[in-house]
């Protein structure tokens, strides 16, 4: 759909309309219902072989893996594509460590990341053969007893968080001016490293645990190749220290986590932190103008509004190919000034967003387009989605970009906020640029690929969507499509409440 791309994107625009692979994105509505999350085979299967590239470009000293970020897109199938991709993963619960393993992937390209892990977790974890990140001082003692007790070595890494005062810019994470290197250290995972030293010389000691690499994972705190150098630098110099610390130890395996924006880049997009700046401003002033009356106060208000909702051009963030070169260009330079040997050391990295975000597209239909004069001028478009089937990108506030399917190529007249049907606000996209949408229209959300069907809800007992996969003329459903006895599935009810109701009924 971008001219100047480089690379194929499964979305194609074709007399009018919008493509998914070679399915009409409306077509794949009629046939399927909605609304439905549709993931491409192609670009899946694509973006994950970039990333590979990339990374092997700028480390030549060993071998690279992906281990894609599960928690971003838990479902089979589209875990079974990278599984044959031969994609490692990044995981963190025992539900997602199950979703991996019937997958056909290497146990020892899984990384279990996350803290609190039990007894019994770390057990399986040992059994099956994957790595352990370590999140917690108390836990190296944990597997030691765990691997004595199945009989088998447990192979670890510290997951680290290196403090990085050299990232000043603000995170996205937050609508508030803070910086990266406070949100780094405000996050709750990763060790502190006053007890990396230690917890290192003690593993090295243990009989039953193999300390085989080091893992970070700071995440998407900018989209900029800067953060990423920053980051890397960052990262090697700690390696060094510890290295010198233990002895001369060597990681065999060094993660760099994920955070890599997708390539329509939502995150925090939506509501910018100047708007707040504004608003906060211009209170004073609107409370002010009630003064000149009704009429004169909404006749203000009504032309400020635009000014305050309207939204830039976002800035394309890096390509694939940009990150992988950069990081790990800048993580190779930085070892070797601090004298550390990467040759054979293996490289990973666990894309989430980067990887699932833009093979991913969520379709809905227009329900509703609901306008008023007085007493100033707005327009909802009501679709039969809401923003609780993509709360990730609520929470991130993300401002998704989105086209008319059935209406790709027809001007932008109507000035509307794209909203859900639950009985929140439900803003999916505010004052959204529009051809004139009507009823039974379809509204493509893209970037939809990463944290959104995972983190879908049931507010207002909305049964969850489909989710369809498309291969070139073929699609097919991979998430069924909830129904109402879904929703209340889980529900019990006492039998002294059953009892109530049926004395209740018969009185």
């Amino acid at each position: 759909m971008d001219p100047a791309s480089t690379t194929a994107d499964f979305l194609s625009v074709r007399h009018g309309r919008l493509f998914a692979e070679e399915r009409d994105a409306t077509d794949l509505v009629e046939q399927f219902g909605s609304p439905i999350f549709v993931m491409s085979d192609s670009q899946l299967r694509q973006n994950l072989r970039r990333y590979r590239e990339a990374l092997r470009a700028g480390w030549p000293d060993g071998p690279v893996d992906i281990l894609p970020a599960f928690k971003a897109n838990t479902m089979l199938a589209t875990r079974h594509i990278l599984s044959q991709e031969g994609a490692g993963a990044d995981i963190y619960s025992p539900g997602e460590l199950a979703g991996v393993l019937a997958t056909g992937i290497e146990p020892e390209r899984v990384s279990v990341n996350g803290g609190g892990k039990s007894p019994d977790y770390l057990k399986t974890c040992i059994q099956a053969g994957v790595r352990i990140t370590v999140e917690d001082v108390h836990e190296i003692d944990l597997i030691e007893q765990a691997a004595a007790e199945v009989g088998a070595k447990a192979r670890i890494r510290f997951r680290v968080k290196p403090t990085v005062p050299n990232l000043w810019r603000r995170t996205d994470f937050s609508q508030m001016s803070v910086p990266i290197d406070v949100g780094v250290q405000i996050y709750k995972s990763g060790i502190p490293p006053e007890y990396l030293v230690d917890m290192g010389r003690r593993v090295l000691r243990m009989e039953h645990v193999e300390l085989v690499g080091l893992h970070l994972h700071a995440g998407r705190h900018h989209p900029s190749l800067w953060y990423w150098r920053g980051l890397m630098d960052r990262y090697a110099r700690m390696i060094g220290e510890l290295c010198r610390a233990w002895n001369g130890w060597r990681p065999l395996e060094i993660d760099v986590g994920g955070g890599m924006a997708s390539p329509r880049d939502p995150m925090n997009k939506e509501l910018a932190r100047s708007e707040f700046v504004l608003m906060a401003l211009g209170y004073p002033l609107l409370a002010g103008l009630r003064g000149l009356g009704e009429r004169a106060y909404h006749g203000i208000l009504g032309r400020a509004l635009p000014l305050l909702t309207e939204h830039a051009e976002p800035k394309r963030p890096p390509t694939i190919e940009e990150y992988g070169r950069t990081i790990s260009t800048a993580l190779r330079e930085g070892l070797r000034r601090e004298g550390v040997d990467a040759t054979g050391v293996r490289l990973q990295a666990e894309p989430g967003r980067g990887l699932y975000g833009d093979a991913g597209i969520h379709l809905a239909r227009v329900k509703v387009v609901k306008r008023q004069t007085r007493p100033f001028p707005y327009v909802w478009v009501l679709t039969d989605t809401t923003y609780f089937f993509l709360a990730g990108g609520v929470l991130e506030h993300n401002r998704h970009p989105f086209i008319v399917a059935n209406k790709a190529e027809e001007p932008l007249t109507l000035t509307a906020d794209i909203v859900g049907h639950s009985c929140y606000a439900d803003q999916i996209v505010m004052a959204a640029h529009l051809p004139e949408v009507v009823p039974g229209d379809v509204i493509a959300i893209l970037e939809a690929g990463a944290y959104q069907e995972s983190s879908a809800s049931n507010f207002n007992a909305l049964p969850r969507p489909a989710s369809v996969l498309v291969k070139g003329d073929r699609a097919e459903i991979i998430k069924s499509a909830e129904r109402i006895d879904d929703v209340y599935a889980r529900d019990r009810i006492p039998e002294w409440l059953a009892a109530s109701a049926a004395e209740v009924k018969i009185s």
